[in-house]
C-alpha cells in the first residue's frame, strides 16, 4: 500500500440555508448562499455567466469514517439494498468527508453567491468554487447500476 498523506485545506466560504439536519432528499428546491471570504470575491468576477457550477465542500457534520461500518453499506441504510463499497456511493460517511454537488447558480451579490439544489447543511465550509462546464463535467453514455433509479426517487 503506498503512503497515505496528509494535507491541509481552509474553507473559502460557508453554505447559508434553511435546513440545518441531514434529510432523506427534496434538496433540487432548497435555496442556499454560499458567502464567501470577502477577500476572494474578486474571483467570482465572470462566474455570473455560468448558469451552473460545482461546488466542493467538506462535511464536517458528518461522525467519521468507521471502516468496519461504512466500507461496505446499505445506500442510505434502505434493508431492500443490497450492500455496496463507499465508493459506490454517494453517502457522506467516506474516508474523507468531502462532497462535491453540482447546483443552479441564481446569482451573485458581493461575496455571496445564491444557488439551488446544494445539498449542504447551514453552516457547512465551502473548500472550492468551479464553474459547471459540459465539456469537462458531463459524459456520454453514462452507465449505473440498476439500484440507482430507485435509490434516487424523491432525492432531488
Amino acid at each position: 500500500m503506498r503512503d497515505r498523506k496528509s494535507f491541509s485545506v481552509s474553507s473559502i466560504g460557508t453554505v447559508k440555508c434553511p435546513v440545518t439536519e441531514m434529510s432523506q432528499g427534496g434538496w433540487a428546491k432548497i435555496d442556499s448562499e454560499i458567502h464567501l471570504d470577502p477577500q476572494l470575491a474578486k474571483g467570482l468576477q465572470g462566474l455570473e455567466t455560468f448558469s451552473h457550477i460545482l461546488v466542493i465542500f467538506f462535511l464536517d457534520k458528518a461522525l467519521g469514517f468507521d471502516p468496519a461500518k461504512q466500507l461496505l453499506r446499505k445506500p442510505r441504510g434502505q434493508e431492500h439494498m443490497q450492500e455496496v463499497g463507499v465508493f459506490a456511493q454517494r453517502t457522506k460517511y467516506r474516508p474523507n468527508p468531502l462532497a462535491i454537488t453540482a447546483v443552479q447558480l441564481l446569482g451573485i451579490e458581493g461575496n455571496v453567491v445564491k444557488v439551488r439544489g446544494l445539498d449542504a447543511l447551514d453552516g457547512t465550509p465551502v473548500l472550492d468554487i468551479k464553474p459547471y462546464m459540459p465539456p469537462f463535467d458531463r459524459m456520454e453514455n453514462v452507465k449505473t447500476p440498476p439500484w440507482m433509479e430507485l435509490f434516487m426517487d424523491g432525492y432531488f
